[in-house]
């Protein structure tokens, strides 16, 4: 029947009568047979009665195809960390996002703060761990937490995580640092002239792997987070102490003009929970939870 026909599809009777004569105009074939109580198909309007249900049965599958992307991780993640985090953070939510989620690829580099960012700003990753230090355009960056640097010595140095020592003790050591387009060491080259120190670290090193096992083996001093060198404390390898008044923050990080996908969202949340439960059970020692209100943009 014409007119149920029009009340269903919420037009009036002659509208659609016109949208079907024009439909078979353009098909060139009768697709309904008027009848005296009402219309039937034609075979032809039969035949496309059924493609038109198979093009909404599609239509719906894309939706919900879309909606699942929306929803459960898929893909490739990809993820640049700050060197200093794999021991506390990195290694342990990337086994626990594997588990949940193993259809997704994950792809995972390493670097310095500035390295870690600069992938984030030119899109080569869709996430970045780091360092913060100052606004970065285009990002959306979530605070993780903050924590200490510490000076790193010798076993028989003798230095106590309990026993917080003032930027003055650096004055007059031989330090192994970090190269000048690091961002720790930015912030070092800002603290040792404080301290009267005037002559520049004997040795420079990238990674902090190489730098912990140059102090380990004595003369050598250096200055970095507890998290980049908690695993070698913990072996009995070196003494650490905190250096009073100087913090690190780290955040996580995407990037505004870039999609936010499942997967991206799923790990951003588990990084998250992880870092508040390492600080909360005191395992990473020097470190200190942000304010609630976590989130913001950098426009």
């Amino acid at each position: 029947n014409i007119t149920h026909a029009a009340e269903r599809a919420n037009v009036s009777q002659p509208a659609l009568s016109r949208q079907i004569q024009l439909l078979e105009e353009e098909l060139s074939t009768q697709l309904v047979e008027r009848r005296p109580r009402g219309v039937a198909l034609t075979p032809s309007g039969q035949r496309l009665a059924d493609h038109v249900r198979a093009l909404m049965q599609s239509v719906e599958l894309i939706k919900e195809d879309i909606i699942a992307a929306e929803t459960l991780p898929a893909g490739t993640l990809r993820i640049s960390s700050a060197y200093s985090l794999r021991g506390l953070l990195m290694a342990d939510v990337v086994a626990e996002f594997h588990r949940l989620h193993p259809q997704v690829s994950i792809e995972i580099q390493e670097g310095t703060s500035v390295n870690v960012r600069e992938a984030l700003v030119t899109r080569h990753v869709d996430l970045a761990l780091y360092s913060d230090h100052g606004a970065s355009r285009g990002l959306n960056r979530q605070a993780l937490c903050s924590e200490a640097l510490v000076r790193l010595s010798s076993r028989a140095t003798g230095l106590r995580l309990d026993q917080p020592v003032g930027a003055d003790s650096l004055a007059d050591l031989d330090l192994v640092l970090t190269p000048s387009n690091n961002g720790l060491r930015r912030v070092v080259d800002e603290m040792l002239p404080q301290t009267g120190r005037s002559r520049n670290p004997p040795v420079i090193v990238e990674t902090n792997s190489i730098i912990i096992d140059l102090v380990s083996r004595g003369g050598l001093h250096s200055i970095l987070p507890y998290s980049a060198c908690h695993q070698a404390f913990s072996r009995g390898e070196i003494s650490i102490a905190p250096i009073a008044g100087i913090t690190w923050p780290w955040i996580i990080a995407t990037s505004r003009d870039r999609p936010r996908t499942a997967a991206m969202r799923v790990f951003q949340e588990l990084v998250v929970s992880h870092a508040q439960r390492v600080v909360a059970n005191g395992l990473w020692v020097t470190a200190e939870l942000p304010p609630r209100r976590l989130t913001h943009s950098i426009l």
